[in-house]
């Protein structure tokens, strides 16, 4: 995407879509320059007319450095440097962080969190991941990878909890993941287990209550340990089902959630939609190129 940072919210200006080559990192980069440069040609700009890029990738990774450290589903992304790769491709300064810090920030800039200091980003997609932002700073944590709700353990192992693509079990995104969804039922997408479970299909209505209990529990979790004023759902799955997402979020805060913080706590759609992460990048450059952002690095 070719944005305008004129305003808070940046104008898209250009596009270009392609899948991620599955042959190594190298082939990505070579796959993103050439994204890159067709958005920009698509925009009737050059990079002689940008002032950063912003990356949003898939951690673990050093949003400083922009150096991944490991990212089990593209091929070659083990302490690679990406951002120090772009910027040799595209001959500009490239800025590189985690897809959901980059969406957080879009949300907390021109988004549903804007004004506000204590919130956490959440999106239910293929994935489930986060980032926390509190007292106005987003927590980063010892190593860079505070945020990552999708692996708070939600299950017990000797109740039959699913083990989770990092490894674990129980984990949250286990139960909640598109894609754990469809390997379980047997389909090719999420879609596929919401329209069998509103069919009635047993299997399916019993995955999508799992789901929706390890949401809840989830739920409650972040409201009671971190106090947020905001919960801010992303991602393909809380926008096309919200009754399924949403909703079962605010019943189980409301029901078992701390009293206090339960009150002040609103759960929410992303404001920014398909757009957030890339919005994010787009902002992320433009802050830290101003010698900005600090609350968010």
């Amino acid at each position: 995407m070719v944005a305008d940072g004129a305003g808070e919210r940046p104008a898209i200006l250009g596009r270009d879509e392609r899948p991620t080559p599955s042959s190594g990192a190298d082939d990505v980069v070579s796959a993103l320059n050439a994204s890159a440069r067709a958005a920009l040609a698509a925009a009737e700009v050059s990079t002689h007319d940008i002032v950063a890029a912003g990356c949003a990738a898939p951690g673990p990774l050093d949003h400083l450095s922009g150096v991944i450290h490991e990212a089990p589903n593209i091929a070659g992304f083990v302490d690679f440097p990406l951002a120090d790769r772009l910027r040799d491709a595209l001959e500009l300064t490239v800025f590189v962080d985690r897809d959901t810090s980059m969406a957080a920030i879009a949300e907390a800039i021109a988004g549903a969190a804007r004004g506000v200091p204590d919130f956490v980003y959440m999106t239910v997609s293929t994935g489930l991941g986060g980032a926390i932002v509190s007292g106005g700073r987003m927590i980063r944590g010892a190593t860079n990878t505070a945020g990552e709700i999708g692996h708070l353990p939600v299950g017990l192992p000797d109740e039959g909890a699913p083990r989770c693509g990092c490894g674990s079990i129980g984990c949250a995104e286990a139960y909640i993941a598109g894609r754990h969804l469809a390997e379980r039922f047997g389909a090719s997408g999420a879609d596929d287990v919401y329209a069998a479970a509103r069919r009635g299909d047993a299997r399916a209505v019993a995955l999508v209550e799992r789901s929706e209990l390890a949401l809840g529990n989830l739920a409650v979790g972040l409201v009671n340990v971190l106090n947020p004023s905001l919960i801010v759902v992303g991602g393909s799955i809380a926008e096309h089902e919200p009754d399924h997402v949403l909703a079962p979020m605010r019943r189980h805060i409301a029901e078992r959630a701390f009293r206090v913080p339960a009150a002040a706590v609103r759960v929410v759609p992303a404001a920014l939609a398909a757009d957030v992460g890339t919005i994010g990048a787009a902002l992320c450059a433009r802050e830290r190129a101003a010698g900005r952002g600090q609350w968010f690095l």
